[in-house]
């Protein structure tokens, strides 16, 4: 989706101004214009209604704001199992006497895999030059002679975790997921905007400064959010390339 390719800037700048846009609409809507005599005929509406919208929004923004703050320990979990993996291989491919047929091939994955980018489609247009080069490793893993079926089965389940771990950094760099939970929030946060206009109808001032209130604390969200949502953007940038650069030198 075009938000997951999104720098953290823009990402940044919509969590500011779309609560602040929905906020202008809404306040404007109630004060002027064809829909103000309807709004301003709703005085039935109390307090607990708002309450009960409230909660749900507030519910919401703390499961988003969690798995948001997971994906910063998901993340550097997924790129330390990932390095991790191929030292193992390294060294264990070293030990067995096998270093000419795995580590070339090893040296292609860590390349490919450490070129891929942080963002959705720059991802998947990498993975299948990251893919060949784990086939070309296996397929050398397999054929070598040197190896009894111990080592090559060792070897084998090194570089399959290696493979999961990539697959898992790149799954939680191109989470489909992320830009539907971020609609949901602005839709609960516009639902709640409005019920805060609803229940102060009658009384403008206090309204405005409610709603205002609210919106601070809905941009609140979304910016946090939009920062731990996006770990290889915003607290690893350079990553997986430099921690698999650092295995690359050690080869």
């Amino acid at each position: 989706m075009v938000y997951l390719e999104l720098s953290v800037g823009w990402k940044l700048v919509l969590a500011v101004c779309v609560p602040a846009l929905l906020a202008i609409v809404i306040l404007t809507a109630e004060a002027r214009g064809p829909l103000s005599a309807s709004i301003q005929s709703c005085k039935g509406v109390v307090a607990p209604y708002f309450n009960g919208i409230a909660m749900l929004f507030s519910l919401y923004a703390a499961l988003l704001a969690s798995d948001a703050w997971q994906k910063d320990i998901q993340a550097r979990r997924f790129v330390n199992g990932e390095t991790n993996a191929a030292r193992l291989i390294a060294h264990t491919a070293h030990a067995m006497g096998v270093t000419a047929a795995v580590i070339p091939k090893l040296r292609s994955y860590l390349e490919a895999s450490s070129g891929e980018m942080d963002r959705g489609t720059v991802i998947q247009a990498a993975r299948g030059k990251t893919e060949n080069a784990f086939d070309d490793l296996v397929g050398a893993i397999v054929r070598e002679p040197g190896l009894d079926s111990s080592s090559r089965a060792i070897l084998i389940g090194e570089a399959q975790t290696m493979m999961r771990a990539r697959e898992d950094r790149v799954h939680l760099a191109s989470d489909a997921t992320v830009p539907l939970k971020g609609l949901a929030m602005v839709i609960f946060g516009a639902i709640t905007q409005i019920a805060l206009m609803l229940v102060h109808l009658g009384q403008r001032r206090p309204m405005r400064v409610a709603v205002s209130l609210f919106t601070v604390s809905f941009s609140t969200c979304l910016v946090l959010t939009a920062i731990f949502g996006a770990p290889f953007q915003v607290f690893m940038p350079h990553q997986p390339g430099a921690a698999l650069s650092e295995v690359l030198k050690g080869l």
